[in-house]
């Protein structure tokens, strides 16, 4: 197959799936899990969720481990698309956070630091953009902000939190408008409570998918409850004790809930990977298993960290409408197909099926043409799905 950008007006799509995953030392591992252990665990969970954005927390201060994800876990088996953040560990934490990003549709503009969490560790905003087919209008932005906030139940653990919180809050509100349109705040954020002051001070500018509430150690908000995966103590420094505590978040724009937002969040996509609700108390590979997933990703899951990721998606609108009328060609054996102000032309060069879709899922047209057969199709305005043989999907749309 061999083709060239389609007709005149696009109105392209795409979805990307956010993953944060706090990776318990990663390259200071004693015991149970090595790294080598590590990667292959990560290798089967990734491949699993396939996100788009990794942000991850606890990572041994290094940037050969960052590097060594990248070449032993996301760029493996014929992939090459995955890049880093750049190293950074300004307070000199023994565990930093990073994040790593699909280069086909993103990219790296800078990074900056939102704030340095009373020396414990650093927060930093990754500022990207999603690659569009030219011409760009309206650029959409990407900021992406990966947190690691202090631990602990003591009052003055929620103090440093609520600090980090309010830092986060400000460099939020600071941003020039384009840029706060799409913000995510990521990681996990060690908070016990929606009454905590650094969730108050977070939501004043980012929403949360999941609900409000008292989530530690309470059953009602089990199928949110993120830490631990084991209920035993293992050799490798994690927590155990059970499912009953949610840390790790996934917060974005309010402005992604509206319809018309360009990134806009997809209702029921932010999820505890591996939770169903069903485990209080008990590990994630309590019998019976968390149904829809595989025992490989289970017990991965277990292997790998004490935490559990989190995964949300979002739609984007990505290629902006224009009126402009212009002539472009889709080639595809045995069709050709061309698009000329309202109307598709149609060319066999083999027996070929043609079906036109509406969005609602129905189907407007179907044709069988015959070799040699030239059909015009008279399209009125709005946006289709043109299917013509085996795998070709493409989404048109037609303006006066």
């Amino acid at each position: 197959m061999r083709w060239i950008l389609i007709v005149g007006v696009v109105l392209a799509q795409d979805t990307l799936r956010f993953m944060a995953y706090n990776l318990l030392r990663y390259g200071a591992t004693p015991g149970y899990c090595n790294t080598a252990c590590k990667d292959a665990q990560l290798r089967t969970i990734v491949g699993f969720l396939r996100p788009s954005v990794l942000g991850v927390n606890e990572i041994a201060p290094a940037s050969a481990l960052i590097q060594r994800v990248l070449d032993s876990v996301l760029n493996v088996n014929g992939v090459s698309y995955w890049r880093s953040s750049t190293y950074a560990n300004p307070s000199g934490s023994d565990i930093v956070n990073a994040l790593f990003y699909d280069s086909r549709r993103l990219e790296w503009i800078k990074q900056e630091l939102v704030t340095t969490q009373g020396g414990l560790r650093d927060i930093y905003a990754y500022h990207l953009y999603y690659k569009e087919p030219a011409p760009i209008i309206d650029t959409l932005f990407v900021v992406v902000i990966v947190s690691h906030l202090k631990a602990g139940n003591a009052a003055s653990d929620s103090q440093s939190r609520a600090q980090a919180g309010n830092a986060i809050k400000q460099y939020i509100q600071s941003l020039p408008a384009a840029r706060r349109r799409f913000v995510v705040d990521m990681g996990d954020h060690n908070l016990y409570s929606s009454s905590e002051v650094a969730y108050q001070n977070i939501t004043a500018v980012l929403a949360d998918p999941a609900p409000a509430g008292p989530w530690s150690g309470n059953a009602a908000y089990a199928y949110y409850h993120t830490q631990s995966t084991r209920t035993a103590a293992l050799a490798d420094g994690g927590t155990s004790g059970g499912l009953d505590d949610r840390f790790d978040f996934i917060f974005f724009s309010p402005e992604c809930t509206t319809s018309t937002a360009r990134a806009r969040y997809i209702p029921g996509t932010f999820k505890v990977v591996g939770q169903d609700g069903q485990r209080f108390n008990q590990a994630i590979n309590s019998t019976p298993l968390p149904a829809g997933y595989p025992v490989s990703v289970i017990n991965a899951l277990y292997a790998m960290s004490d935490h559990l990721p989190v995964v949300a998606d979002f739609a984007l609108s990505v290629t902006p409408y224009t009126t402009s009328v212009e002539k472009s060609v889709v080639i595809h054996t045995p069709c050709l197909y061309e698009i000329e102000g309202s109307t598709l032309y149609l060319t066999a060069n083999a027996p070929c099926q043609v079906e036109i879709w509406n969005l609602r899922g129905e189907m407007y047209l179907r044709l069988a043409l015959v070799p040699g057969q030239r059909q015009e199709v008279e399209l009125p305005m709005g946006v289709y799905l043109l299917r013509a043989g085996e795998g070709f999907v493409k989404r048109i749309g037609i303006l006066p």
